[in-house]
């Protein structure tokens, strides 16, 4: 979406928008920043996640965190998980900065819209139900939507960038790479202007069939999996009832597409931003984004590059599929596409669509504050005024949004995992293989020294072997049902009371983690016959052996070596790359040598 050359400052707006996003992680996070690790709803870091079959995304489970949990295991093996932690959350407001900044043309452009994008209820309430794959994503959309502009206008390295940066959503997981995909059709599609630079429609066709290349390539870690490994998930085994549980809700008195317009709506209410239930406070936030997008249409500032016309057209989209659920039909629509075809769990959680959205707002208030300062200096006012006074006008996603300063009022601190599950972590890791299963049979947790937070058990990444899990997502209304048959049915097993030894070594279980620092009720505690001998018993946790099974081998593979032409394909992308790289600089030097 870069505006030409001679629109733009020599430098500037990139370094004005990773400061303004620097600063605003900072005010965000605020003692949250602190070393130790935020643990809260998906938000589990450990000191050190191991390569397994798991975090490859091989292991048969859905490959829900392939392959960003890769990146964040070769990361931790070098400095400590809290550190990596820390740097992908400031990560993501100095990215998004950086990347909105570098779209607008001027410096005031682009702090209005990095504050936007790096502060608003997206952001806020994605953070605050631990999604930073998601928010890693929505940090690399800009830099990927100007390099799809680049190769729009025919700009040399534009199809290099274009896969570079294909690859690094690909990384930040499935929604990012997906958003990705959508933003870059978009730009690669649209109609251009007439009179503009533009690509010939034969050429853009192989672009586009470029770009789709390198997303197929890239993003097979998860995909690839999820339609050969994981056959429960990809077969339409998913729960329809996840559609309701997980549409997009209102989180303000403006209803759905109210909240939606202006970043929220996210369907967990415990991650609400404190202040946008105000009426007042949501209803201006809602007034000044249909100004800010009313002014760019009005303008038509959207058809000043592909860029700003594809962001425009993928943006309209995403909103429209954030809240589907809530229009005539929409639901049916939405759990037909779920439940009935391969992939179509992307869909179920449709708020985090809205991020394109949120990313087309931050555009538009950039130059609506450009505008303000431009009629500030048409009735007379210096040039300093006019910039001040626009500046304090962009300023007006703090005033909205007052309850993500200071990690939400310091409901965000980091804590230090207890002693005793170091202890755990190394007797397992000399024991015999074996899967390991945690009780109390619930997927969430509330630890003491968590200050009673929500938090996804975090067994699952501690230990380096595969770790069985009951995957059933309990709310507050309903059970939304998981997609592992093997969690099935010990379930079932646990709620007849017989048999549930017998289903945890049909899972292929020989060790069974119980944490007694955790309320237990009669359907998620484990019956006293089958616990087995006394392994280790430490402050919170005691560790059972069932014994082995010699039916069920743990830890066999249940695939062959072809699980991993998925990772294959990731691993292709540099080769592809490094050769486009070579083919354009042997067109440049072709091009600068004389007739």
């Amino acid at each position: 979406m870069t505006p030409p050359a001679a629109a733009r400052p020599r430098f500037g707006v990139r370094s004005v928008g990773a400061l303004v996003g620097l600063l605003s992680g900072l005010l965000a996070l605020g003692p949250a920043l602190r070393p130790g690790y935020l643990l809260f709803y998906d938000m589990v870091f450990v000191p050190r996640l191991d390569l397994s079959d798991r975090t490859l995304g091989v292991d048969g489970s859905v490959p829900r965190a392939v392959p960003n949990d890769l990146v964040v295991a070769l990361a931790s093996h070098v400095v400590p998980g809290w550190v990596v932690q820390k740097a992908l959350l400031l990560l993501v407001f100095v990215g998004v900065g950086a990347g909105v900044g570098g779209l607008m043309s001027s410096r005031l452009g682009a702090g209005a819209a990095a504050l936007f994008a790096s502060w608003n209820a997206y952001l806020a309430e994605r953070l605050a139900i631990g999604h930073w794959g998601f928010l890693l994503g929505y940090a690399a959309l800009p830099f990927l939507l100007s390099a799809a502009s680049d190769v729009r206008l025919g700009r040399p390295r534009g199809r290099l960038r274009l896969g570079v940066w294909t690859v690094v959503t690909a990384l930040t997981g499935s929604t990012g790479a997906i958003l990705g995909l959508l933003v870059t059709l978009a730009v690669l599609l649209v109609p251009g202007r007439p009179g503009t630079p533009d690509v010939r429609r034969v050429r853009r066709g192989r672009e586009t069939a470029w770009a789709v290349g390198v997303f197929v390539l890239a993003n097979a870690p998860w995909w690839f999996p999820f339609l050969f490994l994981a056959p429960s998930a990809s077969a339409g085994a998913a729960d329809s009832a996840g559609v309701t549980a997980f549409m997009a809700r209102a989180d303000t008195s403006w209803g759905v597409f109210g909240s939606l317009l202006t970043g929220g709506g996210i369907w967990n209410a415990g991650t609400w931003t404190p202040g946008r239930s105000s009426a007042l406070v949501s209803g201006f936030a809602l007034l000044v984004v249909l100004v800010c997008v009313g002014y760019a249409a009005w303008s038509r500032a959207w058809r000043a590059s592909p860029a700003y016309a594809g962001l425009a057209v993928a943006g309209v989209v995403c909103l429209l599929i954030a809240g589907a659920g809530s229009l005539p039909g929409g639901r049916d629509l939405v759990t037909a596409a779920v439940t009935d075809l391969p992939g179509g769990g992307l869909l179920r959680d449709s708020q985090k669509f809205v991020a394109v959205w949120v990313l087309l707002v931050a555009v538009c208030a950039g130059l609506l504050a450009e505008k303000v300062r431009d009629l500030g200096r048409g009735v007379g006012a210096d040039r300093g005024a006019a910039v001040g006074v626009a500046t304090l006008l962009a300023l007006w996603p703090l005033v909205v949004l007052t309850g993500l300063a200071w990690g939400q009022g310091d409901r965000w601190s980091a804590v230090r995992y207890p002693a005793s599950y170091a202890v755990v972590q190394d007797r397992v890791a000399a024991l015999p293989p074996g899967a390991v299963a945690v009780f109390p049979w619930t997927l969430y947790r509330r630890y003491a020294f968590d200050h009673d937070q929500v938090v996804l058990d975090p067994w699952q990444r501690l230990l380096d072997r595969q770790v069985v899990v009951n995957d059933d997502l309990p709310l507050s209304s309903r059970i939304v049902r998981g997609e592992s048959a093997d969690a099935a049915r010990i379930t079932r097993a646990l709620e007849r009371r017989t048999d549930v030894r017998a289903a945890l070594q049909a899972a292929g279980v020989r060790y069974v983690l119980l944490e007694t620092d955790q309320p237990t009720s009669a359907d998620t505690a484990l019956p006293t016959g089958t616990r087995g001998a006394v392994v280790v018993r430490t402050s919170g946790l005691i560790l059972y052996d069932l014994g082995a099974d010699p039916d069920h081998q743990a830890g066999s593979a249940r695939h062959g070596a072809w699980r991993y032409l998925g990772l294959v394909g990731l691993a292709l992308t540099p080769l592809l790359l490094a050769g486009e790289a070579v083919a354009t600089r042997r067109s440049m030097v072709t091009e600068e040598l004389p007739d």
